[in-house]
């Protein structure tokens, strides 16, 4: 069976209310360092890039998971769009192709 990946775009999960989604993201980050059972990666594109960011205040949950084997990928063209290349403090900036080796590879479940 395939790995998972799960692919985020924004710093809040689902639709509806911004803050009720940031603070499930919150939520499953936290319930996520816990598991057993994590993804293989978590790709962050488009605004979810800035939760890598090292003034995120989900940045020691992300290092947590990134610790227990969780590979945290932010996508280069939007880390660059949003002028924060140079403040990602955790995980590792890709470019499309890399995100596009873990999407066809892996079961991807979008937040």
């Amino acid at each position: 069976m395939k790995g998972t990946v799960f692919l985020t775009g924004a710093e809040s999960c689902g639709a509806g209310d911004k803050d009720i989604g940031y603070s499930i993201t919150l939520q499953l980050l936290e319930a996520l360092a816990e598991r057993q059972d994590k993804p293989a990666a978590i790709i962050m594109w488009n605004t979810a890039v800035s939760l890598m960011a090292a003034d995120s205040p989900v940045l020691s949950r992300l290092k947590k998971l990134e610790q227990s084997g969780v590979k945290l990928l932010a996508g280069r063209f939007c880390t660059n769009e949003l002028c924060i290349a140079d403040k990602i403090a955790v995980g590792k900036i890709v470019d499309m192709d890399e995100i596009l080796d873990f999407l066809l590879n892996h079961e991807v479940i979008s937040l």
